[in-house]
């Protein structure tokens, strides 16, 4: 039963994608969970039909013309990623048009990122389907605005999303004893979780998603059981800041993942990280005073022991979950 509850509450990630289209060829990347979730992914090639299915039959590519899309390779990429790519046959022309029809099948969250003839032009999702540009200069009016606010919204997504790491922060700041407590524990959550995120994403560092997301959850469950001690503040802001560059590799597996080109990757992290942190401010913005508040009753020295248990319990489930 508890399980159930875990996979009932279990901390999403918005899917994200990646297409490169030129004048030959079609190339989709797509993380591997996401097609995990569609079907059993035991084997790139024997998969290669299902594969294709789900991505390139569901686009459609013009260039002067409806162009034809050739049977696609696939091969895995760095990172838990799988390129597929594909020959294109295109009349010729400079005005285009790129149709992810693929998206219909993935999570409303998804993120579908374009580049065009070498120049970032847009972010696709499920509302947003259809992407115009040429052969010479990409779509004027989008680049890299419209690549940063759609990749910061992203970001910002993920974090409010992310049960998660909404659920570390929720054990951080119950037992807080001030507000000024809260600043520093979640200044050294921040700090460290961009340091790893930006690391990461950057190729200076790879630790598999395998490892990061199960030691994401024991983290949850050690805050959790730590709150029963009441840690003073100081090592309350180490311990969060050691634990919180753990969770700069989960922020960073979206981006890692599809192994985008170093330009689009800069731009990607900048925009993204910006938003996680818009997304977590906004979080603590809320949840402060409303602590602070509760503090006021009795009862709720009785309520953080209780909470700090289920938040413990609820990180070991998932570190369960992950492992198996």
């Amino acid at each position: 039963m508890f399980l159930s509850l875990v996979s009932l509450a279990n901390a999403h990630r918005p899917g994200l994608s990646y297409a490169r289209i030129d004048a030959e060829s079609l190339t989709i990347t797509i993380a591997a969970p996401e097609l995990a979730e569609k079907f059993p992914l035991t084997d790139l090639q024997e998969s290669r039909l299902l594969i294709a299915e789900l991505t390139v039959d569901r686009v459609r590519v013009d260039l002067g013309g409806p162009c034809t899309i050739e049977e696609p390779v696939i091969t895995a990429v760095e990172g838990d990623g799988v390129e597929v790519r594909s020959a294109l046959v295109c009349p010729g022309g400079e005005r285009g048009l790129y149709d992810a029809g693929f998206l219909s099948e993935m999570e409303p969250g998804h993120r579908h990122y374009v580049e065009a003839f070498g120049e970032s032009i847009a972010v696709a999702d499920i509302k947003n389907q259809q992407v115009e540009f040429t052969s010479h200069t990409g779509q004027p009016g989008q680049g890299g605005g419209e690549v940063a606010l759609r990749f910061g919204a992203l970001g910002v997504e993920h974090i409010w999303t992310g049960y998660d790491h909404l659920l570390f922060l929720l054990a951080l700041l119950i037992t807080a004893p001030s507000v000024r407590a809260m600043f520093f524990i979640i200044t050294g959550f921040t700090v460290a979780h961009s340091i790893t995120l930006s690391m990461a994403a950057l190729g200076l560092v790879h630790i598999p998603t395998a490892i990061v997301e199960p030691a994401i959850a024991l983290s949850i469950a050690f805050v959790g059981i730590e709150n029963y001690w009441r840690p003073p503040p100081r090592r309350r802001v180490v311990v969060t800041f050691l634990l919180g560059l753990i969770h700069g590799f989960g922020f960073a597996g979206l981006l890692i993942e599809l192994g985008l080109p170093g330009d689009a990757l800069a731009l990607a992290l900048l925009s993204f990280n910006g938003g996680v942190e818009l997304g977590q401010a906004v979080v603590v913005a809320v949840a402060m005073p409303i602590l602070l508040g509760l503090r006021r009753f009795v009862w709720w020295e009785h309520a953080v022991p209780v909470i700090s248990g289920l938040v413990a319990l609820m990180g070991l489930g998932w570190f369960v979950e992950r492992i198996l």
